[in-house]
């Protein structure tokens, strides 16, 4: 082998133990982009272990709810709606719960969120009809407690109390129901 030869051979075999170092070192410290590691920001399975977390954490918060835990309940669906502010199910939950609560205002805003997010979800609007009852009949209980009691705005605030009550299926005094 000549000079010439040599040298090539000796840049080529550096070049390729280079190559190969850098290669090895990518793998090794995991070719970090931002926070995760390169061939991550290429594959999804990071996608179905949030799904799963998301799912399990519902899970969690639904069984608050269900067992009458409803302060617990609120404060899981408050962080569920704070990391996935886009799942209109977490939404309308949350709403369910601050309205079994009694927190009529953060439970009307929680139904707009379910219903904006989801055009389909009926069940946040009729939720939030109800919702808008539930305060009007607290507005009108307060409004009867100040107005004189043989006023006409008195009579006019049993009025409205009274068709509330038909329109959310309360019974009504002197009335049996079906």
């Amino acid at each position: 082998m000549n000079v010439h030869s040599q040298i090539k051979f000796t840049r080529t075999s550096c070049a390729r133990r280079w190559m190969f170092a850098v290669t090895v070192a990518l793998l090794v410290a995991g070719a970090y982009v931002g926070d995760r590691p390169a061939f991550a920001a290429t594959s999804a399975p990071a996608q179905p272990r949030d799904t799963d977390r998301r799912n399990r954490q519902y899970q969690h918060a639904e069984a608050l709810y269900l067992s009458g835990r409803l302060k617990e309940a609120a404060a899981a669906f408050e962080e569920l709606s704070r990391a996935y502010p886009n799942d209109a199910r977490i939404w309308l939950k949350y709403g369910n719960t601050l309205t079994k609560q009694g927190s009529y205002d953060n439970a009307a805003a929680a139904f707009q969120n379910a219903a904006a997010l989801d055009a389909t979800l009926g069940n946040a609007v009729l939720n939030l009809a109800l919702v808008r009852l539930a305060q009007a009949q607290a507005a009108l209980d307060m409004a009867m407690a100040r107005l004189a009691a043989n006023s006409p705005e008195h009579m006019q605030a049993e009025a409205l109390q009274r068709e509330i009550k038909v329109l959310v299926g309360a019974p009504q005094p002197g009335t049996s129901p079906h």
